[in-house]
């Protein structure tokens, strides 16, 4: 019976696929999720009652395996194999612009500049750049109030942002020649979709609602499957962040397999 759990483990984590991560700020007790996209299974990573496990914002830093999220001004952070052990160190700054405490709605990480890009759904609202190490944030880009941008996410170079308002959808952002293009409008039952994660070729709209979560592919401008939404409850904001880089590769999952089974024998012939 031990054999045959351990090879169906080896089975199971050599076929996950890339990682999810999601979270809303719903009352009482919320839950930061890792989602296997390959089948829509979801992990818990962190749980909490207060403002550090309800994220308004997500990014993730693929190349120093960081998970971020903010809470209204507070940024929180983890290393990927802290949350990954079960009993994460979460980390938190301030974060500010000039003398003044400030809020963000959304979040994306620009690995080529190991800073957070930011946007604001109050005044001034705009694409910021955020020092992940002292909170505080510059402004790079004022765009129209006519936008909404509360998910956020950068990918291949790109900033991408949902707007609540205006032409409803999905856009890409030039922050540094100021300009906006539609993507693709919100499916039509949906007006306020809070987060969104980018990766893949896919985006993901992230609501924050028990229900489904969407998926569009950028490669041939469809609507894919449902995600289910493992939110237990309704919220203001919703997060979402793309981590391939959260699960082992699937050669190392492979090997703590064999390292389990080993393990397994060894019991075996000691009993």
């Amino acid at each position: 019976m031990k054999k045959i759990f351990v090879w169906a483990l080896v089975a199971a984590t050599v076929g996950a696929q890339a990682q999810l991560i999601v979270g809303n700020d719903q009352s009482g007790t919320a839950t930061i999720w890792m989602i296997d996209v390959s089948n829509g299974n979801a992990t818990a990573l962190y749980s909490s009652s207060t403002s550090n496990g309800k994220p308004w914002g997500m990014a993730a830093d693929n190349v120093n395996n960081v998970l971020y999220w903010n809470n209204g001004s507070n940024l929180y952070w983890s290393s990927y194999a802290s949350l990954l052990s079960g009993n994460p160190t979460i980390n938190s700054v301030g974060m500010t612009f000039g003398t003044s405490t400030v809020n963000f709605v959304g979040l994306g990480f620009n690995p080529s500049t190991g800073k957070l890009l930011g946007t604001r759904n109050i005044s001034t609202e705009a694409v910021y750049e955020i020092d992940p190490g002292t909170g505080a944030a510059s402004l790079l880009y004022a765009y129209s109030s006519t936008f909404d941008f509360g998910g956020l996410d950068f990918d291949g170079g790109n900033l991408y942002g949902l707007s609540d308002s205006g032409t409803r959808g999905l856009y890409s952002i030039d922050y540094v020649n100021g300009s906006e293009s539609f993507i693709v409008g919100y499916p039509s039952n949906e007006t306020d979709i809070d987060g969104l994660a980018v990766g893949g070729g896919k985006a993901y709209f992230v609501t924050d609602q028990p229900g489904a979560f969407y998926v569009y592919n950028l490669s041939t401008n469809t609507f894919e499957d449902f995600i289910p939404s493992p939110f237990t409850g309704s919220a203001t904001f919703s997060a979402g962040a793309w981590a391939p880089g959260l699960v082992p590769e699937p050669a190392t999952m492979a090997m703590l397999g064999l390292g389990f089974a080993a393990i397994a024998s060894r019991r075996r012939k000691r009993s």
